[in-house]
């Protein structure tokens, strides 16, 4: 019980510092729809969206760095870990913010713009490219606490990261300053995250220090060998979201890209809350296969599975059935046709809702290679089908084009899955797939109702019809689903007990 409790907290942790960051995205995004025009919404979610995936992209191969830090037994061999990784990530910094400034101006010449929303493209892709340059390097030290097993310091340094960020940003956009400075502003999140990990390490007094001369080819290119597959699996997902944006600014135009944007936040929702477990999952996978554990590994995806399945999939079904409701309440009511593009973009997560803990068992038994080889079949059946619908449905295209792919390689992420870890494809459908499908299905059938009497289309219904589906869907997961042991972890979590020393001194 104490190690499931120790992950879930761990996973708890992070999942609020991604729930944070989203809300954060989502409170950002709600206020400059609002105050931008649909073009200008359009440039600032495509030219935001290539920092922020290759944000997700450096994100992903930190894991690489965390695992090597974590195994080092001593404060040289930290420091020198911790220098090596602090070095390669001055370099990717340097790399990424000349891609970003190139790609930005780039893509800023190829949309059909007024020549002053270009002149602001430009120089924010600048802005963005000088922010990422500073801010990657000082990741670092989040990686640092991850390894010593702070996750919960490190996710609420995150979290008042995320919260400056978003008031940085909300500032801004109430001042009306200009379009470049709001985009240099909105990828600030890893320099401002760095910041505080920085502080907060020094505070706590992390054993290893930044020591150049300690880096060595050697460590370098252990990082680099992990990192390269974690990498190019979350690259490959990335490109899909930045692609098709392109792709619909280039055949469509700058304003469907900016009624996509509601669609895609609330999908990169749900995304963020499926790679969050892959923190905790990562490491303890990686422990139980070094040590044999068959055991705890099985267990580790099947109970992984299960919980992350219970937490998607009604988050998925509520999203389909009131898109639209969503949208206009929360955008605006010309955002409310981009509804069917919205449910069929969160469609696939009925599946993909144990794809974090698939890919985090997947690279700690040492398998990164056969997820690497998914995720980059999934992007190129997803390009291919953009390139052939996007013309002639647009956003709706774009939806169908990302997650239709995802549904139908499922099988083979399931199968190289299983392949790694002794567990039954039957009895992983038995204990996660077919309760949380049970459940989700009766959520569908009491939102549909509930959306033909209630007057969604206003802010207090919608919230309490969404909010009371999944309150409804979880009590009943916890009641009918639960075994004995789950329900008393559970109960451990929400409300811990103090330690006996400190009950009997009162």
């Amino acid at each position: 019980m104490s190690d499931a409790r120790r992950l879930a907290t761990g996973s708890l942790a992070q999942q609020a510092a991604q729930v944070t960051g989203l809300l954060a995205m989502f409170l950002v995004i709600t206020v400059l729809a609002r105050r931008l025009t649909l073009a200008e919404l359009g440039v600032y979610g495509l030219l935001n969206a290539l920092a922020g995936y290759l944000l997700i992209v450096q994100n992903a191969a930190a894991g690489s760095a965390v695992r090597t830090l974590a195994a080092v037994r001593d404060e040289r061999a930290g420091s020198a870990a911790f220098s090596t990784a602090a070095l390669l990530y001055v370099a990717a910094g340097a790399a990424a913010g000349l891609v970003l400034a190139g790609l930005g101006a780039g893509l800023a010449a190829a949309l059909d713009l007024a020549p002053e929303l270009a002149r602001q493209a430009r120089l924010g892709s600048v802005a963005i490219g000088v922010v990422t340059l500073v801010g990657w390097p000082l990741t670092v030290y989040r990686d640092a606490l991850r390894a010593r097993g702070r996750f919960v310091l490190a996710a609420g340094t995150e979290i008042a990261a995320l919260v400056a960020y978003a008031g940085l940003v909300l500032a801004l956009a109430f001042a009306d300053a200009p379009l470049w400075s709001l985009l240099g502003a909105g990828a600030a999140i890893p320099l401002l995250a760095g910041l505080g990990c920085m502080v907060v390490a020094t505070a706590v007094r992390l054993p290893w220090r930044l020591r150049p001369r300690l880096a060595s080819a050697a460590t370098a290119r252990e990082l680099l060998g992990l990192a390269g597959y974690i990498s190019l699996t979350e690259a490959a997902s990335a490109a899909v979201y930045v692609i098709g944006r392109t792709l619909l600014g280039v055949f469509k135009s700058a304003g469907a890209v900016g009624l996509l944007e509601g669609p895609i936040r609330v999908h990169n929702l749900i995304r963020a809350l499926n790679a969050a477990v892959t923190v905790v999952v990562l490491p303890a996978a990686s422990g139980y296969f070094a040590a044999g554990d068959e055991r705890r590994l099985r267990e580790l995806l099947l109970r992984g599975s299960r919980y992350m399945l219970a937490l998607i999939v009604p988050i998925a079904v509520t999203g389909m059935v009131l898109a639209g409701p969503i949208l206009e309440v929360w955008l605006g009511s010309d955002f409310a046709e981009a509804g069917p593009a919205m449910a069929i973009l969160l469609s696939h997560w009925l599946l993909s809702g144990m794809s974090g803990v698939a890919a985090a068992t997947l690279v700690g038994v040492g398998r990164a290679r056969d997820l690497a080889r998914w995720a980059v079949g999934v992007a190129v059946a997803s390009v291919a089908l953009m390139l052939a619908l996007t013309p002639l449905l647009g956003i709706e295209g774009v939806a169908l084009a990302t997650a239709v792919p995802y549904v139908l390689l499922f099988p083979y992420l399931l199968a190289i899955t299983l392949r790694a870890v002794p567990l039954l494809a039957a009895e992983l459908v038995r204990s996660a797939f077919l309760p949380a499908w049970t459940l989700g299905g009766a959520l569908a059938v009491a939102l549909a109702l509930a959306r033909g009497v209630a007057d969604v289309d206003s802010p207090g219904p919608l919230v309490a019809v969404a909010l009371g589906g999944l309150a409804a869907y979880w009590a009943a997961y916890y009641a009918l689903v639960l075994d004995r042991d789950e329900r008393a972890l559970a109960g451990a979590l929400a409300w811990p007990r103090r330690p006996a020393r400190e009950r009997s001194s009162r």
